[in-house]
């Protein structure tokens, strides 16, 4: 029940990933922040790549 769960959050996580990173890439590398905007892209991209890591990290754990 709880392994469960866990499996439908990584999937909702995942997804959510997943949706990010094509939302980054479609705004390319070219677009640069507004002056006000304090998000970094390259570091948001890394966070994204280090997120998906982790999820396959965690589902490898559940599945072995």
């Amino acid at each position: 029940m709880a392994s469960d769960r866990m499996k439908q959050a990584i999937d909702a996580l995942e997804r959510a990933i997943d949706r990010l990173e094509q939302n980054m890439d479609r705004l390319g590398p070219s677009v640069s922040p507004s002056p006000s905007s304090s998000v970094d892209a390259a570091a948001a991209r890394a966070a994204l790549k280090s997120l998906d890591a982790l999820i396959g990290e965690l589902k490898e754990g559940a599945h072995g």
